[in-house]
C-alpha cells in the first residue's frame, strides 16, 4: 500500500467530517429556531390562559351578584308567604266565625 491512497482517504474522511458537521449545524440552527418557536407560542398560550383566567374571576364575580339577587327574591318570597298565611288565617277565622254565628245564632 502507498502512502497516496491512503492520503486520499483521509482527504476524503475529513470532506464527510465536514459535511457532516455542517448538517449537523443546520440541524442545530434549525433546532434553534423550533426552540423560540415554541417558546413564543408557549408564552402566547400562557398570556391567554391568564385572560381566561381573569375573565373567568370576573364571571365568578357576575355570579355571587345574582346569587345576592336570588338571597333578596328568597327573603321577598318568604314575606309573601308570611303575608298569604295571615291572609288564609283571616278568612279562615272570618269564615269560622260566620258559621259559628249562623249556626249558634237560632
Amino acid at each position: 500500500m502507498s502512502a497516496q491512497p491512503l492520503e486520499i482517504r483521509m482527504a476524503h474522511l475529513e470532506g464527510a467530517y465536514e459535511q457532516i458537521a455542517e448538517r449537523l449545524t443546520g440541524i442545530d440552527r434549525r433546532l434553534d429556531s423550533f426552540e423560540s418557536k415554541m417558546e413564543a407560542r408557549f408564552t402566547q398560550i400562557d398570556g391567554r390562559f391568564g385572560q381566561i383566567e381573569t375573565r373567568f374571576i370576573q364571571i365568578d364575580g357576575r355570579f355571587a351578584q345574582i346569587d345576592g339577587r336570588f338571597a333578596q327574591i328568597d327573603g321577598r318570597f318568604a314575606q309573601m308567604d308570611r303575608k298569604f298565611m295571615w291572609l288564609i288565617g283571616l278568612g279562615a277565622t272570618a269564615w269560622v266565625s260566620t258559621m259559628l254565628a249562623i249556626l249558634l245564632h237560632r
